[in-house]
């Protein structure tokens, strides 16, 4: 499948385009925040949905799309990385692939065993042969004298390696290590997934999710209706990339979360893609479209709010860690109970002992430490 749309190149660290999105929704988009500080916004149904409609509890997104997906990207690694991961002859060179919290875990080291790749952990540099795939180096970062001395032996290690070595890592850890090592002196190379848009958002969308016609609760409209260019004509995709920062998998997973649909006299939900005998616009049959109004935002408890924008921050840079890890690059103690409340709100999850932010609850994470005021990532 041949999409015109996609971002077909990788984008280079430090010039990332950031989605923006209209002025009427930042606008809106702050008073719906103003109201969730206040208390006062509920899981209310917009004027223009019909009275009919319940969120949707399953997916509406086929695996057929995240395969697309990820194939597109792991084509997109390949146009960059692929031969010169296979050449063992030198110049040797050290890249960076950075990836956002919300691409899918170990999506790296996915690519690089589908590709027949060499995959090491973070701590060893063996010599020799094609270039080494290091998929995530987060569990050397840690802020501390001790941290920062092993960092710099590691890059050390690879100022001097003799093969070519690639280090997968997330933003936010690419972020601390630009700010406090000699990384950027030793990387020749940075580079992360290009952002999604809307164009190419509408362009997935169309190809995978057949004739459902998709509406926002905000305007009615359906948000797939190009215009005479070829754009969305609604607004709801391009505020949709900037929510999502411009990765695609968060971007539908926020979409997948605001899908309402009809009940049905039985009380259930009316399968949409059984109906598609509509006209572009959808306004023959109301009953086959799907509905789009995001859910509450997960917000912090305000017993915890100040204690759990350090944590999350802690997890963005440091990568999954147990509670006694956690605390040892704190500078205060953790309140008991501190993770499974931070669970209980859909932010992070807590797996064999480690915790993590939630992929899905990214975007949320990142707004969240965004209005506290704390460093963000920078690519």
């Amino acid at each position: 499948m041949t999409f015109s749309q996609f971002p077909t190149d990788l984008a280079s660290v430090g010039s990332y385009d950031w989605p923006r999105a209209p002025a009427t929704s930042s606008l809106k988009e702050g008073y719906r925040r103003l109201r969730e500080k206040l208390r006062v916004l509920d899981d209310r149904k917009a004027d223009l949905l019909p009275d009919d409609l319940e969120r949707l509890t399953g997916s509406v997104i086929p695996d057929a799309l995240w395969s697309s997906l990820r194939a597109h990207q792991f084509e997109c690694l390949d146009k960059v990385y692929l031969e010169w991961a296979r050449r063992e002859e030198g110049p040797h060179t050290v890249c960076a692939f950075v990836m956002m919290p919300s691409v899918p875990r170990h999506f790296l080291a996915d690519w690089a065993k589908d590709r027949g790749l060499d995959l090491v952990d973070a701590a060893a540099v063996p010599t020799g042969g094609a270039a080494l795939m290091v998929p995530d180096i987060s569990s050397l970062v840690r802020r501390s004298l001790e941290g920062r001395a092993a960092m710099r032996s590691y890059l050390a290690e690879l100022d001097g390696a003799s093969r070519n070595v690639l280090l997968g890592m997330s933003s936010w850890t690419w972020t601390y290590l630009a700010q406090t090592s000699a990384i950027q002196a030793v990387v020749s190379d940075a580079r992360c997934f290009a952002p999604f848009g809307d164009k190419a958002l509408a362009e997935l969308l169309r190809a995978h999710l057949g004739d459902r016609v998709l509406k926002s609760a905000d305007s009615g409209k359906d948000i797939l209706a190009e215009d005479d260019e070829g754009a969305p004509k609604d607004r709801y995709l391009k505020t949709l990339a900037a929510r999502a920062y411009g990765c695609p998998w968060a971007a539908i997973r926020l979409l997948d979360a605001a899908v309402n649909q009809e009940v049905e006299a039985n009380g259930d939900a009316t399968d949409a893609t059984k109906d598609s005998d509509h006209d572009d616009t959808g306004d023959d049959h109301e009953d086959a479209a799907t509905w789009l109004q995001d859910p509450a935002v997960p917000q912090l408890p305000s017993r915890i709010e100040r204690i759990g924008r350090f944590v999350l921050h802690a997890l963005l840079i440091h990568g999954p860690l147990t509670a006694k890890e956690l605390g040892s690059v704190l500078p205060m103690t953790l309140p008991v109970g501190i993770g499974s409340a931070l669970e209980r709100v859909g932010l992070i999850e807590i797996e064999d002992g480690k915790i993590t932010v939630r992929e899905s609850a990214y975007p949320h994470v990142r707004r969240i430490l965004s209005e506290a005021g704390l460093p963000l990532d920078q690519i």
